[in-house]
């Protein structure tokens, strides 16, 4: 099992000049579409919270797991670097340079998204739709393109055809 805190220092070091204090660091079996995310601390109301950085825990699984992890880490880590700094910490252009000069990527290449749960199909077209969860009134946005000018038309209205699972 790959151990979050040397990975870290190891970054930290190679990138950081080791000016950041370890923040909490966390496997987290909720996370699915994004590979992790960095929460900040706060010393508000006399109550100490660190910042977190949280690592989705089913990139243990995956057969680059080692690559996949370090390029979270480090992403993450850039997040809590210009917190630090007391920089906006978002996906800013000081992020993307720093992600840059890293070799880091910006988007996770193995997301676990849910299957979809319900089929929609435009009935004019036949294309279908699937959707995670329950849609409102839609309509084939191609279909409504090239036969309303753009608008919502009531005979490209999507239908449900099947529930999942």
């Amino acid at each position: 099992m790959i151990a979050l805190g040397p990975l870290f220092q190891e970054i930290n070091l190679q990138h950081f000049d080791g000016c950041l204090d370890p923040p909490q660091m966390v496997w987290n079996s909720r996370l699915r579409s994004s590979a992790g995310r960095f929460i900040p601390g706060s010393l508000r109301f006399f109550r100490a919270k660190p910042p977190v950085i949280e690592i989705a825990s089913y990139l243990r699984e995956e057969g680059e797991a080692a690559a996949l992890i370090r390029d979270t880490l480090a992403h993450e880590m850039i997040h809590y670097w210009l917190w630090v700094r007391r920089q906006p910490y978002g996906h800013t252009d000081a992020f993307y340079r720093k992600m840059r000069e890293m070799g880091v990527s910006r988007y996770n290449p193995v997301p676990r998204l849910p299957a979809p749960k319900y089929l929609y199909r435009c009935p004019v077209c036949l294309k279908d739709f699937p959707a995670r969860r329950k849609l409102g009134v839609l309509a084939c946005l191609e279909c409504c393109r090239n036969q309303a000018n753009g608008k919502f038309d009531h005979r490209f209205k999507l239908e449900l055809i099947q529930q999942l699972r």
